[in-house]
């Protein structure tokens, strides 16, 4: 049997793992953690993620784990209401929000049942394009393919690639989880994601995971230091966002703060290696695309045929498939970051370029590549 080792026990490395172990490879899993550990964030799966989760058989996942919104509300900073969506209407599909870790747990679950075996702790140092890993404690292991899902500081691309340069864009942001509170919901209605916007370019979103748990993000310019300190400020949040009080005072001093870094290497694959997820295509995550776009192109990784004639024909085409699409969402989500897009944060779903996206069906491979350039000419321009 074929051999792959993943490099990475995040969502894109277990979606790949489930893959390739259906198709009948012996695959491995190394996670550097002593856990598969997903952080206290929340993430939004639209229905090209949603897609692929079914086609992994995750139906009771997504009905049990998962809390599918009905409503998207953009407000100013001072609550009041600019745009409002409904999900399917706007984007030809569903939103389910998860937990982290409500997503990976399923997903894990999935490989251990596919076979795959996973390795925690598992340390990789550095990897060949002949499919070789390297990992602490002076271990080697060869395989037939070596897929790197070690995230946008991969060091599988350092290895194959060299130092590429990271795209580093003007914003910053701060997740976390807090609890759901009563009252929070007025009229009931607990399916509803709202954003604040400010135009200093603080920024804060409320996205309820489940009924008891909502992932707040907080927002703001990279030039704003004092917002994006840790632990926050809760005054200078308040002041910004005066409705957004008891919210505000949840935080504490939780939270996880990353600066937006998104990566365009020349190629996906390297002889043995491929990439996949943040590894390959890095983004901002104005589009709420980082976790789907891994998934699709993990899965459709999985799903290519890697053993009929050339390995790297093989990866060749399975990236001129589908890479188009992932190139065009990284683009039109730093388009919205930088401000080129979307000066007001009002875009999200508003603009019809986006629905092939928002919809593909991965699966399937059926989905309309957008033409970035004719597009969003003054976009390209900028990039």
């Amino acid at each position: 049997m074929p051999s792959a080792e993943i490099v990475g026990g995040g969502i894109a490395g277990l979606v790949a793992s489930i893959q390739l172990a259906r198709k009948g490879w012996t695959v491995r899993l190394h996670e550097r953690s002593e856990a598969l550990r997903a952080g206290g964030n929340g993430l939004p799966i639209f229905e090209n993620g949603l897609r692929v989760l079914e086609a992994l058989g995750l139906h009771e996942a997504i009905r049990t784990r998962g809390h599918q919104l009905n409503h998207w509300i953009i407000r100013l900073s001072s609550g009041q209401k600019t745009k409002e969506y409904e999900p399917f209407a706007a984007t030809g599909g569903r939103i389910v929000m998860f937990q982290r870790q409500a997503l990976v747990d399923p997903l894990a679950e999935a490989a251990v049942r596919a076979g795959v075996t996973i390795e925690t702790g598992s340390r990789v140092l550095s990897a060949g394009q002949e499919g070789l890993l390297h990992l602490e404690g002076g271990r080697r292991i060869e395989a037939d393919l070596v897929v790197g899902a070690d995230g946008i500081q991969s060091i599988v691309r350092r290895s194959v690639a060299g130092k590429l340069p990271l795209g580093k864009h003007r914003k910053g942001a701060i997740r976390l989880l807090i609890p759901i509170h009563p009252g929070d919901f007025p009229d009931g209605n607990d399916h509803v994601a709202t954003e604040y916007n400010d135009p200093s370019g603080r920024r804060i979103g409320l996205l309820p995971c489940s009924s008891q748990t909502m992932y707040m993000i907080l927002v703001a310019l990279l030039s704003d230091p004092e917002a994006l300190s840790m632990p926050i400020d809760p005054g200078l949040w308040k002041a910004t966002f005066p409705t957004l009080g008891r919210f505000i005072d949840r935080v504490g001093s939780e939270g996880h703060y990353d600066e937006y870094h998104s990566i365009f290497p020349p190629t996906w694959h390297y002889g043995k290696c491929v990439l996949i997820g943040d590894a390959a295509h890095g983004m901002t995550p104005a589009l709420g695309q980082g976790a789907n776009s891994a998934m699709m192109t993990a899965y459709s990784l999985g799903a290519t045929d890697l053993l009929n004639g050339s390995l790297s024909d093989a990866l060749t085409a399975w990236e001129a498939k589908i890479r188009p699409l992932v190139h065009f969402t990284q683009k039109f989500a730093e388009g919205i970051t930088e401000g080129r897009l979307d000066p007001k944060n009002d875009i999200f779903f508003s603009d019809p370029a986006l629905r092939p996206l928002l919809s593909a069906d991965i699966p399937n491979m059926r989905f309309d590549t957008p033409n970035f350039d004719a597009l969003n000419p003054s976009l390209s321009d900028a990039v």
